[in-house]
């Protein structure tokens, strides 16, 4: 069979991704992500695998994030038994998330009465598949050739560079957001002849990064002037680092006033002590704080709750405080929790500092719902709601123009990982500005590489 591509999610949005590529002698995945979004992505997430996961030679994980390594038990629980390719930091978190994920999916099947995508044991044979490799690393995993390079999304995610028969596929896994505190930028490759790029913001430019620390610190400040609640729906893995080390900063310097800032999620805590482990591969402005102080991630009036009981006392709190609570969408978690406590006070104010996908509860409040349903109770909006893209851990339509400028072998093009909007407006700036064919896969479409 020719080389081909079959784009099985993350096609028309960005959850799900998953990529099958079928060569003369091998399949593998890249990716196998988890959909996000309400009721219509949880029936995605159950429907059987495209093609029989027995008969993969490997998969690749380009990062940690559930909506590209989410599925992973799953594929676990229906046989696959190969190899799974990660950097290690990406298993190490990896770990952690989907051992979550898997209690989560435990407490709510039998909440349901439905049957789990994958439970604990799942996990812990899919992290026994994982072989890691660090950065700029060559290996070999049959007629493959493979190689990771830092994407500077997260901690550990990789562009993936793949040679196999006569060509060469790069996967650019999602490209961070440059520049930006803690990452290094997503590193330039030279060569390939297809290029398989994400697009979740193609059809807009994110604020200047000095804007969202000027709207935090407003925030900050009007929530200590008005004795009022700033809550921050946070995704546990990387937006909850980033706003520990920027606030962090914020103190060092005298920013702030005195108001309790507060972690509230038992995840986001294992996940900032795994970032502690690996600063070395953190960028050089990081590094240089470093030498001055040896814990960005703490600082004075900081507090974290581990456990449910410790989490509720935060409603008894009067006067100010900043919340910093998952999940980022706000469609889980303990922020509802918050949510319900506090969406009903004019004086408050919550702020998304993340992409939030169609159907979820922080959608629904960005998008200006006066009510919204929180644990099955009708809640009056009255709080002040306000998203802040500059935090966003992905690169921009000009920062995606800009790595994809960095080849010089004229590559096909082929956008993922996007709304349709943002993938047809990228489409046209690629091929106008950089005279590339572009190739834009509908769900399930197979795509052969000439």
């Amino acid at each position: 069979m020719a080389l081909s591509i079959k784009f099985i999610g993350a096609t028309g949005m960005v959850t799900g991704s998953s990529y099958l590529v079928t060569t003369a002698q091998s399949k593998f995945l890249v990716d196998c992500g988890l959909y996000q979004g309400g009721d219509a992505a949880d029936r995605k997430n159950y429907q059987p695998f495209p093609y029989h996961p027995k008969e993969l030679d490997f998969v690749i994980s380009t990062h940690s994030h559930l909506d590209h390594c989410g599925l992973i038990p799953k594929l676990v629980r229906n046989g696959f038994r190969g190899k799974i390719y990660s950097t290690p930091s990406t298993r190490e978190l990896a770990e952690a998330l989907l051992t979550d994920a898997a209690h989560i999916q435990e407490h709510g099947a039998t909440e349901k009465q439905i049957e789990t995508l994958f439970i604990k044991a799942d996990v812990d044979q899919a992290l026994s598949q994982f072989e890691t490799h660090a950065y700029n690393q060559t290996f070999i995993s049959g007629n493959i050739k493979i190689c990771f390079q830092d994407a500077g999304h997260i901690l550990g995610s990789a562009i993936t560079e793949i040679w196999v028969e006569d060509k060469k596929l790069v996967f650019s896994g999602d490209l961070g957001n440059s520049p930006v505190p803690i990452m290094r930028d997503p590193t330039p490759i030279a060569e390939a002849d297809y290029v398989i790029c994400e697009s979740t913001y193609g059809d807009r430019l994110h604020e200047p990064p000095t804007n969202r620390e000027k709207k935090l610190l407003a925030a900050i400040r009007y929530a200590k002037q008005h004795h009022a609640k700033l809550i921050i729906p946070a995704f546990a893995l990387e937006r909850s680092q980033d706003l520990l080390y920027t606030l962090n900063l914020f103190r060092n310097t005298n920013q702030i006033p005195k108001i309790p800032i507060i972690l509230d999620s038992p995840l986001a805590i294992k996940v900032t002590k795994i970032y502690k482990k690996y600063t070395k591969l953190f960028d050089e402005t990081f590094q240089q704080y470093l030498k001055t102080d040896q814990d960005l991630f703490d600082f004075p009036g900081f507090s974290q709750t581990n456990t449910v009981e410790e989490s509720k006392t935060i409603n008894d709190l009067s006067g100010e405080a900043v919340i910093i609570a998952g999940s980022g969408m706000a469609d889980g978690g303990r922020v509802q929790h918050h949510l319900l406590h506090q969406l009903g006070r004019p004086e408050n104010q919550v702020l998304f500092v993340g992409f939030c996908t169609p159907g979820t509860l922080g959608r629904k409040l960005i998008s200006g719902a006066t009510r919204v349903r929180i644990r099955d109770k009708s809640v009056s909006v009255r709080a002040k709601i306000s998203s802040l893209n500059a935090f966003s851990a992905h690169a921009d339509q000009k920062g995606l123009l800009a790595w994809l400028s960095g080849f010089n072998t004229n590559p096909t093009v082929i956008l993922t990982h996007g709304e349709d909007l943002a993938r047809q407006t990228l489409q046209g700036k690629v091929t106008r500005q950089l005279k590339r064919q572009v190739i834009v896969p509908k769900a399930g479409q197979i795509v052969k590489l000439n």
